[in-house]
């Protein structure tokens, strides 16, 4: 018996012709305001979604404003809220140095002030937010205390109103790509799973592609980040996680909001795709062993650090069944667009799993790589 676990990532949805980059999301928010197309104001009025509230976050507005100095990464919002998250911590445990920066914000001895120069950018926004939001002021002790609290509640809330402004973004393209455009699947290396309907999905996209172009059963799909349900009634919680990678095993108050593990608990989006990895018959009418093969293709994920846990579990899974099975046999085929993003993965998977472990899940070939278009090579590499 053979099983398929697919671990898609957002370069699925992209792969199928989808805008769903982060760089197409800032520019749907830069139209959102100033040039909407008609269809959208249609949609919008539909679905009763006023947008005012979302107009300047303090997220994109800083990727805006500083998209030419921000470098390569100007776009990775993930990134960006740690670079910001960072600068607020920094005030945090050098409230002097905010005080007196907000003190000479906009003037030239503000330099002088702000000595640590690393994180700049970040740092100057922040104080630049503080003077626009709470004025420049004195501030006696108790008022610097409220006042960083209130920084912390400001971003905390931008964040909420990020995840669903994206959420809007993503709806919107639902409804283009699958009422509007009807668009179909385009030929990948997946076309070589004969009955790919029938996998089981983890999936980190907040969109049900996989559903909606190959027929993946909801029932056996897991949406590790939540999705986007932009229909749900007032009751429901929005599900989905966006945040920062976990760094530290000790719990750290400042960033446990904005991490991804605490948001996937208070979302409650559940570990249902840890049942993905049980076989389905263990053992025939006998009560022999039966031979379990396991496929497990990763499409369109950068396997990285963000979300090493999901990719921890999945290894630890798979390796405690095949320790009490000798019949379980699991593969894991990560695909790649080119030859520079199969040297990332690789990186990532050193740093998920160690360098030992990598070298030894490769040597065993439990771990094989395939160009993201290459059918071929896929039928090869699957278990058969």
């Amino acid at each position: 018996m053979v099983d398929t676990i697919l671990i898609l990532g957002n370069g699925f949805d992209i792969a199928m012709g989808r805008k769903t980059k982060y760089t197409d999301f800032i520019e749907f928010e830069k139209q959102l305001f100033s040039s909407p197309a008609e269809g959208l104001l249609e949609f919008l009025e539909v679905k009763n979604i006023r947008i005012e509230k979302y107009k300047n976050n303090l997220y994109l507005r800083f990727i805006n404003e500083n998209e030419e100095t921000l470098g390569i990464n100007w776009s990775n919002i993930e990134l960006i809220i740690s670079r910001l998250l960072d600068a607020i911590i920094y005030f945090k445990n050098n409230s002097d140095v905010l005080f007196e920066s907000i003190d000479y914000f906009d003037t030239l001895e503000f330099d002088n002030v702000l000595l640590d120069r690393s994180n700049y950018i970040a740092k100057y926004y922040v104080v630049k937010v503080i003077a626009e939001n709470f004025g420049q002021i004195e501030f006696d002790n108790k008022q610097k205390e409220l006042l960083i609290e209130k920084l912390d509640e400001l971003f905390l809330d931008q964040l909420d109103l990020l995840i669903e402004l994206l959420e809007i973004y993503l709806s919107y393209q639902d409804y283009l790509d699958f009422e509007v455009r009807g668009i179909e699947a385009r030929s990948t290396a997946l076309d070589a799973i004969s009955d790919l309907s029938n996998s089981s999905v983890l999936n980190f996209n907040y969109t049900n592609t996989s559903g909606h172009l190959y027929g993946t059963s909801e029932k056996k799909t897991h949406f590790v980040h939540g999705r986007i349900d932009i229909d749900r009634t007032f009751s429901r919680i929005n599900t989905m996680v966006f945040g920062i990678e976990d760094k530290e095993n000790d719990v750290n108050s400042d960033l446990i909001p904005y991490q991804k593990y605490y948001q996937r608990v208070v979302k409650e989006t559940g570990n249902d795709f840890e049942k993905f990895f049980k076989p389905k018959d263990k053992y025939s009418n006998e009560g022999v062993s039966k031979l379990q093969l396991t496929n497990i293709i990763i499409y369109g994920h950068s396997v990285d650090p963000l979300d090493k846990e999901i990719f921890q579990k999945c290894f630890e899974l798979v390796e405690a069944e095949s320790e009490q099975n000798i019949m379980y046999i699991y593969r894991f085929i990560f695909t790649y667009f080119y030859e520079l993003a199969k040297r990332s993965i690789i990186k990532n998977l050193a740093i998920i799993l160690g360098k030992e472990k990598l070298i030894e899940l490769t040597g065993k070939r439990n771990i094989v790589f395939v160009k993201s278009d290459d059918k071929d090579r896929m039928n090869k590499e699957l278990l058969p």
